[in-house]
């Protein structure tokens, strides 16, 4: 009854929207199908005719990165494989809401979230949800009422947006990984730019990884009940597994207080020792949960023989172990004048800004160089410029590819924060990043689709906006 309420009042607060936004957020063309996002869709109709014996593997962009199917499917042939992983900023539960209605007899379903207090909570986004539905309106049908209340207070923005890109006769078309193309049909993340860690030091400072039972909060575990009874009810089996982590980001205490927990909260089944899926660092690609091309296989290779013990299958797994690469050291150029402004500390990837110098702290507009002494600066940590409390404007160049939560904390007076990247996926950000400061971000006016549609920068779109002198 609760639920049938609140399904028709979100869909009155939808209809009530104005006639006009109505007809830019159904009426007009898709425009965000070129995004990253704009895979929602097609694995949802992949889930939907893949016909045959099924492994379902539901989860974020850690398995959109960390799975070869074709490998899978190999060494299990009498399973079909679907890559259901998306994106940890859209929320499992979608990613339950919208398979549920799609599992079959027969299938076996692996749940595979993402190790962070996010993705193991009722965590939703209507904003990004929106990218992702856009010429798909038919899976709103899939959602439950209180994201279709909470997708209606977003869809006035949505429209908007739809509106300027028609009206401008441009789409946002992303380059580099994050964007459609980079899928192939069973919803892999295929592209030659996965090659090395990216990450200064090798991992994300801003996420490590952890094993705290209490991230399973209770909006999460009352939805993957529900969808675990639905599921076994239609005679399905559900599995729950780990993701690929970084060894350098994991902290191991609490794995077994965690599996417990798993196991009488969720009622799942547990495939495979967490242990197992913590690997060192040459295997990722840009965080912790991203794994490179090589590291894809050796993920996808566990996963085999995870299964594969799930199954009573003792047959022998045939894929070999790639080299592992490099870290990527890339040192680019660019303007170093107010190279002396700022304090650093060095890891094997580079130098990583870590706060300001007494002439620093001065400065009203600030550039954060490319190199130092020789050394390629690579990062700004968390809390860099805290104590800079004249700074009016920042500029961050191409050459930075991680920023902290909490970079510009305490800057009161800033106003600009100036990126000069094209390409916003050489730039990893957390969700925090602005964190004590109302600083609007200014990106190159030709690469401001690419931003606010980008998979690390979507959650700032609306502080976005272009630079007029690009």
């Amino acid at each position: 009854m609760k639920k049938t309420w609140i399904f028709w009042t979100s869909l009155v607060l939808l209809l009530s929207v104005p006639a006009t936004l109505l007809a830019w957020g159904f009426g007009l063309p898709e425009q965000f199908g070129d995004t990253f996002l704009g895979e929602l869709k097609e694995k949802t109709r992949l889930l939907s005719q893949t016909e045959g014996k099924r492994i379902v593997l539901v989860g974020g962009s850690s398995l959109a990165f960390g799975v070869d199917s074709a490998l899978l499917e190999r060494e299990l042939p009498e399973y079909r494989v679907v890559n259901f992983g998306m994106y940890a900023a859209l929320g499992t539960t979608v990613m339950l809401d919208l398979s549920e209605p799609l599992i079959r007899e027969g299938d076996i379903v692996i749940l595979l979230p993402e190790q962070q207090r996010q993705t193991l909570s009722g965590f939703f986004d209507p904003a990004i949800a929106w990218q992702g539905l856009d010429g798909a309106y038919d899976l709103l049908r899939s959602l439950p009422g209180e994201k279709l209340a909470r997708l209606a207070g977003a869809f006035p923005e949505f429209a908007g947006e739809k509106w300027a890109y028609f009206l401008a006769g441009t789409r946002p078309e992303p380059q580099g990984v994050y964007r459609k193309s980079v899928f192939n049909e069973y919803g892999d993340v295929v592209s030659p730019l996965c090659g090395e860690n990216r990450m200064p030091g090798g991992f994300e400072v801003d996420t490590p990884i952890v094993f705290d039972p209490a991230m399973l909060t209770e909006e999460f575990v009352r939805q993957v009940e529900g969808y675990r009874r639905a599921l076994e009810t239609r005679g399905a089996q559900v599995w729950y597994g780990f993701c690929p982590m970084n060894a350098l980001a994991a902290q191991t205490q609490g794995i077994e207080d965690f599996c417990q927990a798993v196991t009488e909260k969720l009622g799942l089944p547990i495939m495979g020792d967490p242990r197992d899926s913590i690997l060192p660092a040459g295997w990722f690609f840009d965080t912790n949960f991203h794994l490179n091309s090589s590291g894809k296989t050796v993920y996808t290779r566990l996963l085999v023989r995870n299964i594969k013990a799930m199954l009573g299958d003792s047959s022998p797994t045939q894929i070999a172990l790639p080299s592992m690469p490099a870290l990527d050291q890339t040192a680019l150029e660019g303007d170093n004048t107010d190279a002396e402004c700022f304090t650093y500390t060095e890891d094997a990837s580079g130098l990583t800004v870590t706060g300001l110098t007494p002439e620093g702290l001065t400065r009203r507009t600030l550039t954060v160089p490319a190199s130092w002494e020789g050394k390629p600066v690579v990062a700004i940590a968390a809390g860099a410029f805290s104590q800079a409390e004249v700074l009016e404007r920042v500029t961050v160049q191409g050459n930075i590819r991680a920023i902290g939560d909490g970079a510009f904390s305490g800057c009161g007076a800033l106003g600009e924060i100036r990126l000069t990247a094209l390409d916003p996926g050489t730039c990893r950000v957390g969700q925090d990043l602005l964190e004590g400061t109302s600083a609007r971000i200014l990106v190159p006016k030709k690469a401001l689709a690419d931003y606010k549609t980008n998979y690390f920068w979507s959650v700032y779109a609306d502080r976005i906006e272009a630079y007029s002198s690009f």
